[in-house]
């Protein structure tokens, strides 16, 4: 499952982001940082848990203030 998370900063590194998850508690297989619009950046974020669990981390992500910018998630899957 993946979980894309809106609302980190545009020079945010793919370091900070898994750190700033894992203090959510949100463990981490892989990120992939994509250009958002204006000052913000996306990130892609592959979580090792289902649906329901992903909707959770989602949940529990979603509205988190990190270094004053208030983030935006949603779990997904990727069809192939």
């Amino acid at each position: 499952m993946h979980l894309s998370i809106g609302g980190f900063a545009p020079e945010a590194t793919e370091e900070e982001i898994r750190a700033a998850l894992q203090e959510a508690g949100v463990q981490v297989a892989s990120v992939t940082i994509e250009p958002g619009e204006g000052e913000q950046t996306l990130a892609v974020v592959d979580v090792e848990t289902d649906e329901t669990g992903a909707k959770a981390l989602a949940e529990r992500i979603n509205g988190r203030i990190w270094n004053g910018r208030r983030l935006r998630a949603r779990a997904f899957l990727f069809l192939k």
